[in-house]
């Protein structure tokens, strides 16, 4: 491997960095690397020698780059420059900070329905720009799909067996009719047969991209290439829901459409799944990075608030009751750490109130991030492997917690002595502690599910969701808007200012005349 970056970095001189590689497809290789000239890191496809040799392959991979080249859209990988040499043959991408989806859903399983929404619009206005300029991707898979880290946005790359839709009948296309070219798993039936294709065989392959997504597993699949070619010919698609009946019916039916086998049954072109899309009312707006990362914020500093006043509450019992008060001052240290957390809060909710979000706003995303959560935990019931882990967990810290349970009884009843509990050795003093962080890791596991709410989530909806929380946020508002009042009549204009002002309108507008003038002058010179 390491022969092979310096033979390549020789091979394309002092402008790149090879760093490592990205992965492997049938077009090439991809390497991390960093432009020196513009320094940023993008990621380069190289042709493999044998393949760079062969004048038809070579084309077509010359191709790709002219085609990818002349896209510019948000949902498409940019192409930056192409390295065409006697030894290499390779173009610079940009650099996706994140995962194919394929890497994503093996990761964390099927996506739920908000997610699966934002992905099938994203590849969709993506297929839309490119068949708009007469092109057709043609091998539209998990692996093609780059989703960004930092946004979620979906990016398809890889148009290396794309083709004109309409060539030009005394000049075939490097791929000809008879030829299969693409990824047999996400490959359209017209594809698969050789016959000419058009933007809806990408909608074909969308829609089992988007089954597999919402799945974790392709709906066509066979032991050799021919048999999953065949059943891409022959076999229907099951539909979504016999495998989803979490998601919503309308959205089911736009991927059990684009993955209709006869091309006119499908949609007819991209902008139709968007606006498909549109009507179910399923894409949820977007919450702002602020709320998102306030949410959890609130959740800790509601349970802090929460444990102060019951430590506080309970020190106070026993001071006058047992007269001890070591307990007061356990809930002291956890008042001070509320205290500080409910500021950094509170200071966070009026910044969000002088940006323009009423306490109405406020309470809708946080609602939509509590359902999005909600929604992962529905995804998650669906995962058979994670619900059969999750059995398996809650068997053994059943075990666990029933076993130390009885040991740790049997340990405290012997260790008590004339009413006083001691332990009588070092064994037993390890065995009782021991047994103690036992209990408590199996009731962690048993308390903890994957598939329902947690405890600061339901304080969190609780609290916040509510009108109490919704008096807390005009509350916590209410100094901003004095505030800001204030500033308003503080911001009234001097008797300097006022003197001075018409004398700037008047210089203004006689500056405007003259380029009004000037505008006039150069157009009739024009004309």
């Amino acid at each position: 491997m390491n022969d092979d970056l310096t033979a390549l970095s020789r091979a394309l001189g002092d402008r790149y960095l090879i760093e490592r590689e990205l992965g492997r497809g049938g077009m090439g290789t991809v390497y991390l690397a960093r432009d020196r000239r513009l320094d940023r890191p993008v990621a380069l496809k190289v042709l493999p020698p044998e393949f760079a040799a062969e004048h038809d392959l070579r084309e077509r991979f010359l191709r790709e780059t002219r085609l990818a080249a002349g896209f510019s859209h948000p949902n498409i990988v940019p192409v930056f420059a192409i390295e065409d040499g006697d030894d290499v043959l390779a173009f610079a991408m940009g650099y996706v900070e994140g995962e194919s989806l394929g890497a994503r859903v093996e990761r964390d399983g099927p996506l739920n329905r908000r997610d699966a929404v934002r992905l099938l619009q994203d590849v969709s206005y993506a297929l839309a720009y490119a068949h708009g300029r007469g092109v057709v991707h043609r091998d539209i898979k998990p692996d093609n799909i780059m989703i960004e880290r930092a946004t979620g946005r979906a990016l398809v790359m890889d148009f290396g067996i794309a083709r004109a839709i309409t060539p030009v009948s005394n000049r075939p296309g490097l791929t000809r009719v008879g030829e299969v070219v693409g990824t047999p798993e996400y490959m359209s039936p017209e594809q698969a047969s050789g016959d000419a294709v058009d933007g809806r065989s990408d909608l074909y392959s969308l829609g089992l991209v988007a089954w597999f997504a919402m799945t974790g597993r392709a709906a066509i699949t066979g032991e050799s290439t021919q048999r999953v070619l065949v059943k891409q010919l022959t076999e229907a698609i099951p539909p979504l829901a016999s495998l989803r009946s979490d998601l919503p019916s309308a959205l089911c039916d736009v991927v059990d459409r684009c993955c209709a086998k006869e091309a006119d049954d499908r949609f007819a072109n991209a902008e139709a799944v968007v606006e498909a899309l549109d009507a179910t009312q399923l894409a949820t707006p977007e919450v702002p990075v602020a709320i998102r990362l306030l949410a959890p914020e609130l959740s800790g500093v509601t349970l802090r608030i929460i444990l102060a006043v019951s430590l506080l509450a309970w020190g106070a019992y026993r001071i006058v009751v047992h007269s001890a008060g070591n307990v007061i001052s356990l809930g002291i240290i956890v008042t001070a750490s509320a205290w500080i957390g409910g500021v950094t809060v509170v200071q966070e909710i009026r910044r969000l109130r002088r940006s323009g979000y009423t306490p109405d706003e406020l309470q809708r995303f946080l609602t939509l991030i509590q359902a999005e959560r909600d929604e992962v935990r529905a995804g998650r019931r669906t995962d058979a492997t994670l619900v059969k882990r999750r059995r398996l967990r809650v068997y053994l810290a059943s075990g666990i917690l029933v076993w130390q349970g009885s040991m740790f009884f049997l340990l405290l009843r012997e260790a008590i002595r004339d009413g006083d509990a001691k332990l009588q050795s070092r064994v037993a003093l390890v065995s009782f502690f021991g047994g103690l962080l036992a209990i408590a890791l199996a009731a962690t596991i048993l308390l903890s599910s994957p598939f329902r709410r947690s405890i600061t989530e339901r304080l969190f909806s609780a609290v916040w969701l509510s009108g109490f929380g919704h008096r807390l946020f005009n509350v916590a508002g209410t100094r901003t808007a004095t505030t800001a009042a204030t500033g308003v009549r503080s911001a009234a204009p001097s008797a300097t200012v006022q003197r001075i002002a018409p004398a700037a309108l008047a210089a203004l507008a006689d500056d405007v005349r003259q380029l009004r003038a000037r505008i006039e002058v150069l157009e009739s010179e024009r004309r």
